[in-house]
């Protein structure tokens, strides 16, 4: 059950704010301003929403009354909502509704992923270049056994800075 809500959570993430591909982690945290060590690169470009900005983030995942270990990961770039929509289907995923805000910090998906239905809508509070959180309730449909119908996560990333020499880079 583990595998498959955290399966879930990534996908969810990658649509909702260009997160990464891994099955494994989600997240999202409120930290305090920028330094010039956290400086976040330039934006996706205008017109498209876009995910955490390019760097070294930390992520933080809780989700079915779980708390999942801190994870850090490496964005080369600042992926934009369509970018992130192509990596959710080539996690296999498929939705047949995906709304956003403009901005990218609230929507609506309803997605199928290893024969379950996903319904999802969420909020993010902060910005996608320094720090933010996000508070995600899904149904899923068969839901696992035991996990509360909805199921809240909450997901919070902090940018630490630019990426580790020779870090591997999340899509």
């Amino acid at each position: 059950m583990k595998f498959v809500l955290a399966a879930a959570t990534a996908a969810l993430m990658l649509a909702a704010c260009g997160d990464k591909t891994e099955p494994t982690l989600d997240g999202a945290p409120a930290a305090p301003a920028a330094t010039s060590e956290t400086a976040a690169p330039a934006a996706a470009p205008a017109g498209l929403a876009a995910g955490p900005a390019a760097g070294k983030w930390k992520v933080t995942v809780s989700t079915g009354g779980m708390d999942i270990p801190p994870n850090e990961m490496c964005y080369a770039k600042q992926v934009s909502m369509e970018e992130a929509q192509a990596m959710q289907q080539q996690a296999g995923m498929t939705c047949t509704e995906q709304t956003y805000a403009a901005d990218g910090k609230s929507g609506h998906s309803v997605c199928a992923m290893q024969g379950m239905t996903i319904t999802t809508d969420f909020t993010v509070t902060g910005d996608f270049s320094t720090a933010y959180t996000m508070q995600m309730t899904s149904s899923m449909d068969p839901a696992p056994p035991g996990m509360p119908q909805p199921s809240t996560s909450t997901i919070k990333m902090e940018r630490l800075g630019d990426c580790d020499p020779g870090t591997a880079p999340t899509p």
